[in-house]
């Protein structure tokens, strides 16, 4: 029984406005109700109910707060360059310093951020090769080269629902300057040729599975300045010749320009090395495809880290079924440990056959390597995977603190969205002390 009496009054605020005054209701929602137990009751919880509630007991004015955050998807994804929201394309000059992409992202709990370039992860290595800087929500790139053009993908997620991704082209402008000529009243326009070197390759497979009787096209993305000389596609370290089986394509694709061989009705003999080469006056660039019938590299696609559990999910191509998935694992200085992993979902498409697979592994403090394969009817993944590296945070680092008023702590109170369930902010024990002296 708490020790009350007539004067004292209970006030309810949310982000400071009144909600309730003792039992007289200050707030038209109908889901806000409050319990004879002096707890606030919050029906079918949207992301409007964010915010700082307080209950405040009168005439004594001691007050107690709590913050509520609302778990959901990451929301309002953006990409910005400055302050501008960046839709389609945004356009740099060659040489520009410190060109920057911001990932903004909303919802709880805060969204992890990764970054793509072309289809591919920004991991350390290629980050390194490609002269770009993933920091966080942040991408930095601090001289735009002519390389640095083509797709940013970043994705937003949080373990909650499914991740969002935005896309933007970057387009690098050749770095013309209009000057102007008094004496003849006019512009005169002078260029800035791209960087003169061998050739680069961007973008090609490593691996590629297929199945004995299908088509298979194999690409690669370069930049070339001066261009080309010679392009070619080699096997067996045979020149491949276009035929009946073989067809080459020179044309240009994503601000690149973009080679592609395509073999007909793969036979067992198929199943070898391709190579692409590219050559000009300065040099030449070779890059390797193994077209094979076991499963390709695992990629992982998103992850996140909650409860001290690290949740991965991965996709693998296989035209064959898959029978088994194993996800490996180690510390910086110890061997890795394999564990299976789980099928979730399959999908027939245009690129091939996609399997989803999941894994979430339990991981103290501390820098953790992680890699997957899987095995088809033809054996287990030949290509080799880049294990991701991933830092687990002390779980202690993780405590969100609210501020409660006489100088005590409380956890923030994390409420997820269930529709028609009742979700009660339980602040009656602070107000119950209040209510006792």
């Amino acid at each position: 029984m708490l020790a009350t009496d007539e004067t004292n009054i209970i006030m309810w605020y949310f982000n400071k406005k009144p909600i309730y005054q003792a039992q007289n209701k200050l707030t038209t929602d109908p889901r806000i109700t409050r319990n004879e137990d002096f707890s606030l009751q919050i029906e079918n919880v949207q992301v409007s109910d964010e915010g700082v509630y307080s209950c405040q007991l009168l005439p004594n004015q001691v007050t107690v707060k709590i913050e509520l955050e609302v778990k959901t998807p990451p929301r309002d994804v953006k990409l910005m360059h400055g302050n501008r929201i960046l839709n389609e394309t945004v356009e740099v000059e060659a040489n520009e310093r410190k060109f920057i992409l911001l990932c903004s992202a909303k919802g709880h709990p805060t969204a992890q951020i990764t970054w793509y370039y072309k289809g591919r992860h920004l991991d350390q290595e290629y980050s390194r090769q490609m002269g770009i800087v993933p920091r966080k929500e942040f991408l930095e790139v601090h001289t735009v080269k002519a390389k640095h053009a083509g797709d940013y993908e970043c994705l937003a997620q949080n373990g909650i629902g499914e991740p969002v991704s935005r896309t933007v082209t970057v387009v690098v402008k050749d770095g013309s300057e209009e000057l102007y000529d008094d004496e003849n009243e006019s512009f005169n326009v002078t260029t800035t040729p791209p960087e003169k070197g061998k050739p680069n390759i961007h973008k090609h497979s490593g691996y590629v599975n297929t199945a004995i009787g299908e088509n298979v096209e194999l690409v690669c993305l370069y930049d070339s300045y001066p261009s080309p000389t010679k392009i070619q596609w080699l096997k067996n370290d045979g020149v491949i010749q276009p035929s009946a089986q073989t067809t080459i394509t020179n044309d240009h694709h994503n601000h690149h320009d973009r080679t592609r061989l395509l073999v007909k009705n793969i036979q067992q003999k198929d199943l070898v090395a391709y190579y692409c080469r590219i050559d000009n006056e300065l040099g030449n660039a070779t890059s390797k495809t193994i077209v094979g019938l076991q499963p390709g590299g695992a990629h992982l696609m998103h992850s996140n880290f909650s409860d001290g559990l690290l949740h991965t999910w991965w996709k693998i191509h296989s035209k064959q079924p898959i029978a088994e998935v194993q996800l490996f694992y180690k510390g910086e200085m110890a061997n890795y440990v394999v564990v299976d992993a789980e099928i979730t979902s399959y999908d027939q498409n245009q690129d091939g056959n996609s399997w989803m697979i999941r894994k979430s592994i339990r991981l103290p403090e501390g820098t953790w390597f992680v890699t997957a394969r899987a095995r088809n009817t033809e054996g287990w993944s030949s290509a080799e995977n880049t294990p991701h590296q991933f830092q687990i945070p002390n779980a202690m680092d993780n405590i969100q603190v609210a501020s409660i008023g006489g100088g005590t702590g409380a956890s923030h109170r994390t409420l997820p969205v269930v529709p028609a369930v009742l979700l009660a902010l339980l602040l009656l024990p602070f107000c119950a002390q209040s209510l006792a002296y």
